[in-house]
């Protein structure tokens, strides 16, 4: 599929934010994903992330959370994810949404996200917010791990409404699997649409083709979960 690509910018707040945006070349509608960035920024495999879900079908956009810094070690990325304002990166993306939502490129109207790592996190604390019904599909790649003894954590399950994949590896030093495992129960105990993989021997950033922790056979199987989610629940019938 044919596809266009371009830097394009957005208002949030008083700040502008620009965005890498892919789309199929074409007068149809497609239906839209917001894409939300890895710890290392909106590096080429972010973007080329993104054109691959145009390739497949989706508007895509990547908000760059880190309004233009790149990091290039483990520890440019820790000082960058730190350095974070949580509240104007959520703000940052509902804007995202909202640029989909408002394109003539897209429709339905109900958003994915797809978030890696920290993009992983924001996206799921999105989800449970009050404007989780715009959000119809949520894929989280190795996102954060929360705290099964806070009662809002389990709280913001309840309140999540989009169906989740969530796809992890077994090896990551980041995220236990007890607390994979109490997500799925929790998941399923509120009766909210979802699948969990773990990939046993996979690390964390297993999917960034960069890292020295890519498993390119784990990347390809997640890959196709992904689509698969996000065309079953955006895609109209």
């Amino acid at each position: 599929m044919l596809i266009h690509s371009q830097i394009v910018e957005f208002k949030a707040g008083e700040r502008s934010t620009f965005s890498y945006l892919a789309h199929p070349k074409g007068e149809e509608t497609f239906p839209g994903v917001v894409v939300l960035q890895e710890w290392w920024g909106i590096d080429t495999h972010m973007q080329h992330v993104t054109e691959r879900l145009a390739q497949e079908g989706f508007v895509a956009l990547a908000p760059d959370l880190y309004h233009g810094q790149v990091a290039t070690s483990v520890e440019e990325a820790q000082q960058l994810a730190q350095q974070l304002d949580r509240q104007n990166a959520l703000q940052e993306i509902r804007q995202a949404i909202a640029y989909l939502e408002n394109s003539a490129l897209v429709d339905p109207k109900k958003i994915g996200l797809l978030g890696f790592g920290i993009g992983g996190s924001l996206a799921a604390m999105l989800a449970s917010m009050g404007d989780a019904n715009q959000v119809g599909a949520l894929v989280i790649f190795y996102g954060g791990s929360g705290d099964p003894d806070d009662p809002s954590h389990e709280q913001a399950i309840q309140a999540t409404v989009a169906p989740f994949l969530g796809i992890y590896g077994g090896e990551d030093d980041t995220i236990s699997q007890d607390y994979v495992q109490w997500l799925q129960e929790k998941l399923a105990a509120h009766e909210k649409k979802h699948h969990i993989i773990v990939y046993p021997q996979a690390k964390r950033s297993f999917f960034h083709a960069n890292r020295d922790t890519y498993r390119a056979e784990d990347a390809a199987d997640a890959w196709q979960h992904t689509l698969a989610w996000l065309k079953q629940h955006l895609v109209k019938a």
